[in-house]
């Protein structure tokens, strides 16, 4: 009698062993399921990012819930809170504001929820893990690309924008006042401030401007959303020939207008490279392995009316693996 109590004493801790080793295996097999909370949906830029994300994110067997702030920080806020209560895994978030997106970031933080950002800071220390494009770089180079078309000298009217948005700050701050220094034949007649990317915003302030300014050389910009905005107003003007405007974080309209001559410069800030990079943080995160670095950066690509139709990315066309060159309308 007592062996048979031992025997089905082994037995019983053997089946709940396998129930647990059941349980587990059941817990691996879980999909992870990320919450993208991303900016605005009708900028070309973001919407590119967010497809560029979804599909980095299921070719890795990822489940992905895509949600879109409107460039209203306090719904953004909203959102991140609905994703905490639909128990998302991980949040790859891109901030509305660098300042107002801290409280939706402390909150996932709180929660339990790793929070990676892509293409713009949050001030907050909560962040798990960043991913931005090289935004002083972005600044230098277009400045840069002013002078080598403009050696004697420029009249600029600086489009800045999304008010609070910490790469076009960065952008700004830590590349174009510093460079524009180096290069004293270039005025910056003007800095316009707008609380979007979108072109409506650019073409007003560029508007604006051009009633404000007889002297316009220049429309350098934050982003291609507003350079399209000043392309409609220089081309409503009848100023296509006397103003030059440049742009950055191509965008597919962006391109087709350089194509078209009627924008100078952009620069690829390319969604591709920040999702695939986002994604490696995710499999770490997911993974549980140390993070090495918790920032990563993305150099821009000029692109000009020389390379407009060579240079390759997936934004572009093609694939992670095979990317594209940019196909122009006719």
């Amino acid at each position: 009698m007592k062996s048979k109590m031992v025997w089905l004493g082994v037995l019983m801790g053997c089946s709940l062993l396998l129930a647990s080793f059941a349980m587990d295996a059941g817990a691996q097999g879980k999909k992870v399921v990320i919450g993208a909370s991303m900016v605005q949906k009708d900028s070309d830029w973001w919407a590119m990012m967010a497809k560029l994300t979804e599909q980095a994110a299921k070719a890795k067997g990822y489940e992905i819930i895509t949600v879109w702030a409107n460039a209203d920080q306090e719904k953004q806020i909203k959102d991140i809170e609905d994703l905490i209560q639909r128990k998302v895994d991980i949040i790859v978030m891109g901030p509305v504001q660098q300042d107002g997106s801290m409280v939706a970031i402390d909150q996932a933080h709180k929660a339990g929820i790793p929070v990676v950002t892509v293409a713009r800071l949050s001030k907050t220390k909560n962040v798990t893990a960043a991913v931005v494009a090289d935004e002083p770089e972005f600044g230098r180079k277009q400045i840069q690309q002013i002078a080598k078309d403009y050696p004697n000298g420029a009249n600029i009217v600086f489009l800045f924008g999304p008010m609070g948005a910490g790469y076009a700050i960065q952008m700004f701050e830590e590349g174009t006042t510093p460079e524009l220094k180096k290069y004293p034949n270039l005025k910056l007649l003007h800095k316009y401030t707008s609380p979007s990317d979108i072109a409506s915003d650019g073409m007003k302030n560029a508007e604006d401007a051009i009633v404000r300014f007889s002297n316009i050389d220049v429309f350098a910009c934050s982003n291609d959303g507003l350079a399209l905005g000043a392309v409609r107003a220089v081309q409503s003007a009848g100023k296509g020939d006397k103003i030059k405007v440049y742009g950055a974080g191509a965008t597919l309209m962006g391109m087709q207008a350089i194509y078209d001559g009627q924008m100078r410069y952009t620069t690829i800030k390319s969604q591709a490279k920040m999702a695939e990079m986002a994604l490696g943080f995710v499999d770490s995160i997911v993974n549980k392995k140390p993070l090495t670095s918790k920032m990563a950066f993305v150099p821009p690509v000029v692109v000009t009316k020389d390379n407009v139709a060579t240079v390759k990315d997936p934004m572009l066309g093609g694939s992670f693996t095979e990317p594209s060159t940019f196909t122009p309308k006719k």
